[in-house]
């Protein structure tokens, strides 16, 4: 699968066809790693992106269409005749073999039925498995990378980008459009970029605290109260490169100073942590390990911790934590880990 990456002079034709074959690829499988890096690379060209966003438009409204009394007449004999009459006057082509009647059918029923085109776009899931590290390229050209089981759901209008981060982590490189704002939100807290580099860490049911880490530009991040959502003004802080911000219960900590070049350093495999509770280092290491480590008592979930591992020492994660804090270790029958204070007899 080949496909040029950029246009001196650009040819709609060219791109419209390059647009289609993704399209058509991407439906029929996961894309290989050389793949994935070729369409990556394909998409950061604006020109590119609204070829694509065009089919994805079109092929969720001829889904609405298929299901609806349109799509039953169309089904009827003769029903379809029209619309490809009307596409051989446009295009000038034929829709001549399978691959070619699956493409021009979806520009038809765009053209014919859609224009002008009206709606959002509806909203994208994505998600990672345990202990998978996945890159993901959306319409606009931003790039998310989400973490051992992560899943983020994407939802863009004219107006305004979102994310919604439901659980796990995310680093976030966002591409540049001040007329349209990029928004993510998780758990209590939203941010807000216009272009930047940023990671994102929602916490978890132990540790409901959501973690904003900035790498590279401006990004402002405010609590969100969802039972008096609009009745106060929101507590908010502007963090640049270099600065971290915890969001827990409707309240912003104090900004922290890390080392920006370290930031998201879970997307080389590679866990750092200073002075933070336990329950947050629990929360990652499962997302990257088949058996669960479970904190046995509510004392320990806010233990402040020092350390550091990489993802492939998931598993041996508790035999350190026995050795450097006053804890106890005990595997259950079904697998999971359970962490007790030191102080527990055999």
């Amino acid at each position: 699968m080949t496909t040029g990456n950029s246009h001196p002079q650009t040819d709609i034709r060219l791109v419209e066809a390059e647009a289609r074959t993704w399209f058509m690829l991407r439906g029929e499988r996961d894309l290989k790693a050389d793949e994935q890096s070729a369409y990556d690379a394909w998409m950061q060209q604006a020109v590119n992106r609204k070829a694509y966003q065009r089919l994805q438009l079109i092929d969720r409204s001829l889904a609405a269409l298929a299901a609806g009394s349109e799509g039953a007449r169309l089904r009827q004999p003769g029903g379809l005749a029209g619309v490809l009459d009307r596409l051989h006057n446009y295009f000038g082509i034929s829709p001549v073999s399978g691959f070619a009647f699956a493409c021009t059918l979806m520009l038809a029923v765009g053209m014919v039925y859609l224009a002008p085109w009206q709606g959002e776009p509806a909203a994208q899931a994505y998600t990672s498995e345990l202990a998978q590290v996945r890159t993901i390229t959306l319409d606009d050209g931003s790039r998310i990378t989400l973490g051992g089981d992560t899943a983020i759901e994407s939802d863009f209008s004219n107006e305004r980008r979102g994310v919604k981060l439901l659980r796990g982590q995310a680093f976030f490189d966002i591409a540049k459009d001040p007329s349209r704002p990029f928004f993510v939100s998780a758990r209590g807290a939203e941010i807000r970029v216009v272009g930047t580099r940023f990671d994102v860490n929602a916490g978890s049911k132990l540790n409901p605290e959501v973690k904003v880490t900035v790498e590279e530009g401006v990004v402002d991040v405010a609590s969100r109260d969802r039972e008096s959502a609009g009745a106060v003004e929101a507590p908010k802080v502007r963090l640049t490169a270099g600065q971290q911000v915890r969001v827990s219960e409707q309240q912003l900590s104090r900004v922290n100073t890390v080392d920006a070049t370290r930031v998201a350093g879970w997307r080389q495999g590679k866990f750092s942590y200073r002075d933070a509770p336990l329950s947050e280092i629990v929360a990652d290491a499962n997302r990257y390990r088949k058996n669960r480590i479970v904190i046995g008592t509510r004392e320990l979930e806010n233990l402040r911790v020092t350390t550091a591992f990489n993802a492939d020492q998931a598993d041996t994660l508790v035999a350190m934590l026995e050795q450097s804090l006053p804890v106890r270790v005990f595997k259950e029958p079904d697998g999971r880990v359970v962490i007790w204070p030191g102080a527990v007899a055999d």
